[in-house]
């Protein structure tokens, strides 16, 4: 406070119980000079006194401030001295000014807002609170005035005011724009249901979470023959085959859809007229905002001519490729009845001779006889190979041993032109495979490499481990250990066209009577068959590689090799009493010859009726019965010769494969058609041995028969 200022608290002290100002002199109502004094600068807002005429009579510091300079006591006027405006930037004219309405009406002004321009032309807002002074008679002698400064508050206020402006200008936006969206989805779903109901190729309707229909369309009246107030509202297994809806398949689908969030299938399904069609169904759950299962949509086509389109494509398919299997096949077929009709005559010419001069070329026929049959059984195999219904044997199997085992043999079938290397892997697991077929399926590709390398070549075989895991396994494979056999050659190469058809049954490039077409797909077979696959790499004029994968046996391998055909050498199975059941009567006569040689007593007869008789009449160490039989079949026989003798042995031929019916019956072996004697041979030692080695049995095989 300035001295002027002090002064006039100091005459505020003499004065009595009221408040007077004359030019120059001044005072207050208050005890003390120094305590009004202090207390009066200690206030954080602005205060100031006036005298009746509105003259200037006492200020604090926070009111100096406030204005902007030091008033002059008891001449200015504070409504005048200073600039004044409304709140709304207009002038204040000084009647109005609120302490000169406070001292003019004699009464306190709240409430009016103004605006100060300070000297330096800055502004301030402020809110006055003037009130008028009166004596102990009532007389009006002065006014004080409290002056509380606004400016912040008006900027927040403004500040406010524009973000509420904004506000509403961005609420004003996002409600268009989301009133322009909801328009735009109404739009969108009369479009989507317009749409949706003039759809008259697909069913398509909505099921609640149980099931039940909730809509309906178009499409779904055309295929399905109802209206939408007959079937809404029931459940949509209503379309299902009875046995569809015993065996669960309705639950099943939207049991799919709820826990994998679509369905999709194929089968038949009913019309309102009863009728069946083949269709096409997805079911495709859906979800609330909140994840929540609202329902299912089902879209159902109807693919009843594509099917019968199909199948007629299937039969052309199977009656071309039958065509080829007779073109070729046949071919080959007639090539080795020949060779081996040609020989029996030879044999049965030179029997009539004295068998001492002519003995070897009796010997060089049959040789010539047996190769050619042996061609024939070998052709068998491929196409049982190719549909993969060829009886294995696997066994623990060491690729290694086998491919070292093979590789003179491979030398002199490929002759001179043709070298043949080996690459085999340091400790190569065992693999569990049938290790003839193997060595079969190896023998192929070799011969095709060979015919690949007219002018010579390299064959390079090779064995490796492979872990296949969920990121490098091939398609076809399960994740695991496998180990991989890989025939490589430098020959000619496959085009991509070719290299896609090469497993393909009866294609062939080979000119005709070269080769059937089978060696690649019995490769094919054998490799699946075994629980592997086989795979193609080749480039046009750099070679071929095709590699098998075959599963690791946890097994160690079988080090032992196959000791071949047994010898032809007859057995001695003498007091073996045999059962021979066949309806063929070449393939019986054979049989009774071969173990009639063999020793044995054999009962023949031609059909499991006839054998159910024998039973009842003799009493027999052993029964050899034939699968394809007409009325009883092999297995029907076997099962009523067991009810009768429960622990006889039964040796089934068969001209078929992979046959678990046969597989399953215990005490019992298989042996496969075309088979020779040391073959039969060989099985009747195995099953009777086998038979001797089970409690309680006794099978009379003598010491060192077979």
């Amino acid at each position: 406070m300035n001295e002027a200022g002090h002064q006039g608290v100091a005459a505020a002290g003499t004065a009595d119980a009221g408040f007077s100002c004359d030019e120059g002199a001044r005072s207050l109502p208050f005890a003390s000079e120094e305590y009004s004094r202090d207390l009066l600068e200690a206030l954080p807002v602005a205060i100031y006194t006036t005298d009746a005429a509105g003259r200037i009579t006492f200020y604090n510091r926070a009111a100096a401030e406030l204005a902007g300079r030091e008033p002059i006591l008891g001449t200015d006027r504070w409504c005048v001295t200073w600039r004044l405006y409304n709140r709304d930037g207009s002038p204040l004219p000084h009647e109005q000014c609120p302490m000169a309405v406070a001292l003019k009406e004699n009464r306190p002004v709240r409430g009016a807002e103004a605006i100060a321009e300070r000297p330096d032309g800055t502004r301030v807002a402020f809110m006055p609170y003037p009130t008028p002074l009166r004596d102990a008679a009532g007389r009006l002698i002065g006014a004080v005035n409290l002056l509380v400064d606004i400016t912040d508050r008006k900027r927040i206020e403004e500040e406010l005011r524009r973000f509420s402006e904004r506000l509403e200008e961005k609420v004003a936006e996002r409600t268009k724009e989301l009133s322009d969206v909801v328009t735009q989805l109404r739009q969108s779903e009369r479009r989507f249901r317009l749409l949706v109901e003039s759809v008259t190729d697909y069913a398509i309707f909505m099921l609640d979470p149980d099931g039940f229909i909730t809509n309906w369309n178009a499409g779904a009246e055309r295929i399905k023959g109802y209206s939408g107030s007959e079937i809404i509202g029931k459940h949509f297994s209503v379309f299902y085959p009875e046995e569809d809806r015993k065996a669960g398949r309705p639950d099943r689908a939207l049991l799919g859809a709820r826990h994998t969030g679509r369905f999709e299938g194929e089968g038949w399904r009913l019309r309102k007229d009863g009728t069946r069609f083949w269709a096409n169904a997805i079911i495709d759950a859906i979800h609330d905002e909140s994840g929540a299962l609202i329902g299912f949509a089902k879209v159902t086509r109807d693919l009843t001519e594509r099917r019968e389109m199909e199948e007629q494509l299937r039969h052309a398919l199977k009656m071309e490729a039958i065509g080829q299997l007779t073109g070729g096949v046949a071919h080959d077929f007639n090539n080795l009845l020949t060779a081996v009709m040609a020989n029996i005559d030879f044999i049965s010419a030179e029997a009539e001779k004295p068998s001492q001069i002519y003995e070897d070329r009796v010997k060089r026929h049959a040789e010539a006889a047996m190769r050619a049959a042996n061609r024939g059984a070998m052709l068998t195999h491929q196409l049982l190979a190719f549909a993969r219904k060829q009886t294995l044997a696997p066994k623990p199997t060491s690729l290694n041993d086998l491919v070292t085992g093979m590789s003179d043999m491979l030398r002199r079938t490929l002759g001179g032109t043709v070298r043949v290397e080996l690459g085999l892997a340091n400790g190569l697991w065992a693999t569990l495979v049938d290790p003839n077929q193997i060595e079969s399926a190896l023998l192929n590709l070799a011969i095709n490499a060979r015919d690949a390398m007219p002018d010579g070549g390299v064959l390079f075989i090779e064995t490796a481990n492979r872990r296949m895991g969920f990121m490098n396994h091939r398609q076809g494979l399960e994740p695991g250990d496998y180990v991989v056999v890989a025939v490589t050659d430098t020959g000619s190469g496959m085009t991509e066209e070719i290299r896609a058809k090469a497993f393909d049954p009866f294609f062939t490039t080979k000119d005709v009577g070269k080769g059937s077409g089978l060696g690649l797909s019995q490769v094919y077979g054998i490799a699946r068959q075994s629980g592997g696959i086989a795979e193609i790499e080749s480039v046009v004029g750099r070679g071929t590689t095709v590699r098998i994968y075959l599963p690791r046996a946890r097994q160690a391998a079988d080090s032992s090799r196959s000791p071949g055909k047994v010898s032809a050498t007859h057995p001695d199975l003498s007091g073996v009493c045999v059962l021979v059941v066949d309806d063929d009567d070449s393939v019986r006569d054979v049989v009774v010859e071969a173990l009639g040689e063999a020793g044995c007593a054999v009962n023949a007869v031609s059909s499991g009726r006839a054998a159910l008789e024998a039973l009842r009449a003799d009493r027999f160490d052993l029964a050899v019965i034939d699968f394809a039989m007409p009325g009883l079949n092999g297995a029907d026989t076997a099962v009523l010769v067991r009810a009768q003798r429960p622990d006889l042995p039964i040796l089934f031929i068969t001209g078929r494969a992979d046959l678990p019916v046969l597989q399953s019956v215990g005490n019992s072996a298989v042996l496969q058609k075309p088979f020779v004697a040391s073959d039969l041979f060989a099985k009747l030692r195995s099953v009777l041995q086998r038979s001797a080695s089970m409690p309680g049995n006794v099978v009379p095989l003598r010491r060192g028969a077979g």
